[in-house]
């Protein structure tokens, strides 16, 4: 059979006829699955992309209809396949255009050098695979667009290697349309620009490829407040100058010279492009550049190691400070991608070969132990100042190796794990960029003039993003596709929490994609409890709440291992001493809704039981609380929590817990209270009097600190759940509380019927 998928779906049978398939969420649906040919689809995932957040009650039928009729489409019943984890359409070599136009493309580009007409033909005819409407049949949905961004990305790449073939070979002439085209089509795509000024200068008109950058310049001023970057610029000014080394030099490129055998083979430098729009970062890399640049006069060689959350920029923090010391690593700066988080992690073994190649080491003289290629690489290091960025790096063990023996030179690494440096390191911890940069960063890759026309959604885009670079960049390529979208239409798309990874998805590069593997490293029971935590609906918390959770004395070490895994963010210390974390915005989204986020995933149910279970908690330690602040001595005790469940809940919270309560109760409450905020607020609706019980328990807290407006606001709520259920005697209680704090307000004492009472009816 054939598959055409890049433009209007079409499925050819071997006797050359075209199936009949009208029906457009039934074309939709096979579009989708011959994207993903040959890999499972989730089920999930499949409603996502064909009907976007908020589908129709009927989808998980509908779906299961269009599955059908895609089965029967077929002679084979094995073309489409029913895994664990969704349906893949299977596909042989040569059936799918998607397929043929990747193959054709990998071995097009790795011509380009050697082959350029070879590599010019296949480019061609990869690119003419496309056709008008592109992508035709794919359903509009946010989570499809990311994807399709995604292949427009792969096939303007294509363009760019077709014409530096084209230029390769001294066609400068004819490409001038197209790069026309691909210019107009982009225009903030400042390569493309590059080269239609490179082949208007080749043809001989100089004037016209001048005036081709003045054209971009004032673009790129009036869009994004920004000049051109350094590749334009340096070419202007080659253009200018006449340089000769711009012109046509023949389809066969001259073989470079290489260095005699007496020569020192000369300094490499490997390290990737900066980013040109880095954003923020100032005193991160200020930092770095001073902790690095000591490797000229420290006793030892500097080791850097930069951590932080999936997304949040390391690896562009550590190429864009190496790049600022390039001037003091003048034997080189070397780059190994260690990979310890990606599907194929690079051994120690097998990046200390690497380094000893780029240092000039001949493949028959690298050492087969990893003991001697480490040794060999102390020794190529002696007396050199070479700067070594290991991005990826899985632990200490790994890192140990690299090390220089000798000051002189440095190594800067970047992790996701915390224990990751070796000993000596300096640890910089990244955060998320603030919301000035946030914003920053939106502008520079939108272009100022949106943000400032509605800096509202602005900030809402960025809020939505956590502040994580890798979330702003995809929100940032999606918007600039889109140049005529509102802010505000897209802050809605972004703000639904259900549907947000789906937004910021765009396949290998996707937040999905870099949480993953971080979360696939953790321990079962460190994997279960960031997916507890992510259904507990909570602020900051103590780490007591993960012992509640997992029903077991160990919280404090799962703790530690999301912590050293960059999972869990340390927010300080609060008033009763103990250490408070938070579970990362989008990590909380990834882990509540992923299978693989946990420990087998988390039924409604248990979600459920998780809040029961950190309900009985804050009503157990509340009480424990409430009895430790002053109170008039003829006030009856709080009722006690849930009896049985709370003794179990009693068993797994920490004795330093209830020490630091009845030391100081007060401090214990203004830890807790957003907490307990969020939980009363969750319980009114179905359960006000539950409800009532928990603010019963903060009330005297709430008086003796003045939050009179809040307790005012939770009495009321409660009054009206309340009502609309016919609780009376909750409302009853309510309306009492709210009479104590109108006495409060008026100048009166809060006496002996203002303090805590019974609360109503139970659940």
């Amino acid at each position: 059979m054939k598959f055409r998928v890049l433009g209007y779906l079409e499925i050819r049978t071997a006797d050359d006829h075209v199936l009949d398939i009208t029906q457009p969420q039934q074309r939709a649906l096979l579009s989708i699955l011959l994207l993903h040919a040959n890999r499972p689809v989730p089920k999930h995932r499949l409603t996502d992309l064909i009907w976007g957040p908020g589908p129709p009650a009927s989808a998980c039928g509908m779906l299961r209809t269009y599955l059908w009729k895609a089965r029967s489409l077929f002679d084979d019943p094995g073309r489409l396949r029913t895994h664990p984890s969704g349906y893949a359409l299977h596909v042989e070599p040569g059936e799918l255009d998607l397929h043929d136009f990747r193959r054709l493309v990998d071995v097009g580009e790795q011509l380009l050098d050697d082959d350029p007409h070879t590599a010019s033909l296949l480019l061609q005819q990869a690119l003419a695979l496309w056709q008008e409407p592109v992508l035709g049949d794919l359903p509009p949905t946010a989570a499809m667009e990311a994807e399709a961004i995604h292949l427009m990305d792969r096939r303007r790449l294509a363009e760019r290697s077709l014409v530096w073939a084209e230029l390769a070979l001294g066609r400068h002439h004819e490409i001038v349309p197209r790069l026309r085209a691909m210019a107009a089509a982009d225009p903030l795509d400042e390569h493309a620009w590059a080269q239609l000024m490179l082949a208007l200068y080749r043809s001989g008109r100089q004037a016209d490829a001048l005036m081709t950058y003045t054209q971009v310049r004032t673009l790129l001023a009036d869009e994004c407040g920004v000049d051109p970057g350094p590749e334009l610029r340096r070419l202007h000014q080659r253009i200018l100058d006449e340089d000769d080394t711009l012109s046509h030099r023949g389809a066969e490129p001259a073989e470079p010279e290489r260095p005699r055998p007496s020569e020192p083979a000369p300094a490499p430098h490997q390290l990737p492009p900066d980013i040109p729009d880095f954003t923020g970062r100032e005193a991160e890399t200020a930092r770095l550049v001073m902790l690095l640049d000591a490797a000229g006069t420290a006793a030892a060689p500097p080791v850097v190691l930069v951590c932080g959350q999936p997304g949040v920029g390391k690896t562009a923090l550590a190429v864009h400070a190496a790049h600022q010391l390039r001037h003091r690593f003048p034997d080189g700066q070397l780059h190994v991608q260690l990979g310890a988080t990606s599907d194929s992690p690079k051994g120690v073994h097998d990046a200390l070969g690497e380094l000893l190649r780029s240092l000039g080491v001949a493949c028959g003289a690298v050492p087969d132990s990893t003991d001697e290629r480490a040794a060999l690489l102390r020794t190529r290091l002696s007396g050199r100042r070479v700067l070594i960025v290991a991005d990826d790096a899985a632990g200490p063990t790994q890192a140990r190796r690299l090390l220089p023996g000798m000051a002189g030179s440095a190594l800067l690494l970047t992790s996701r794990m915390r224990l990751a440096a070796p000993p000596g390191a300096t640890l910089v911890g990244l955060e998320p960029l603030s919301p000035t940069d946030s914003l920053l960063m939106l502008e520079r890759m939108i272009g100022r003039r949106r943000v400032v026309a509605e800096p509202d959604a602005a900030g809402r885009v960025a809020a939505a993003c956590a502040e994580l670079p890798l979330a702003l960049r995809i929100a940032g390529m999606r918007l600039a596709a889109r140049p005529n979208w509102p802010l505000s239409t897209f802050a809605e798309i972004i703000g639904d929490r259900h549907s947000r990874l789906d937004v910021l998805e765009a396949d290998d590069v996707g937040v999905r994609a870099r949480l993953a593997p971080s979360c696939a490293a953790l321990d079962p029971r460190a994997r279960r409890a960031m997916r507890l935590l992510a259904h507990g609906e909570l602020d900051d918390f103590a780490s007591w709440v993960v012992g509640v959770l997992l029903g077991g004395p160990y919280a404090d070490t799962v703790v530690g291992t999301l912590v050293d895994h960059c999972l869990l963010t340390p927010v300080g210390v609060d008033a009763t001493g103990e250490p408070r974390y938070r579970l990362p915005e989008l990590l909380r989204l990834y882990a509540a809704a992923s299978p693989d986020g946990g420990a087998g995933g988390i039924t409604p149910e248990e979600a459920d039981a998780v809040r029961e279970r950190l309900l009985d908690a804050w009503l157990l330690l509340a009480r424990v609380a409430d009895r430790g602040l002053a109170r008039p001595p003829r006030l009856p005790p709080a009722d006690d929590a849930r009896g049985d469940r709370a003794d179990a809940v009693a068993a797994v919270i920490p004795g330093r817990v209830a020490t630091r309560i009845t030391v100081d109760a007060s401090a214990w409450f203004a830890a807790e209270y957003a907490n307990l905020r969020r939980v009363i607020d969750r319980e009114c609706p179905a359960r006000p009097g539950t409800a009532a019980r928990l603010a019963d328990r903060q009330f005297t807290w709430q008086h003796q600190h003045g939050l009179l407006d809040d307790a005012e606001r939770t009495w009321r709520r409660i009054a009206q759940c309340a009502a609309l259920l016919g609780q009376e005697a909750t409302v009853s209680h309510a309306r009492y509380r709210l009479a104590c704090v109108s006495a409060a307000r008026g100048g009166g004492r809060v006496g002996v019927p203002c303090v805590v009472g019974r609360g109503g009816e139970g659940r």
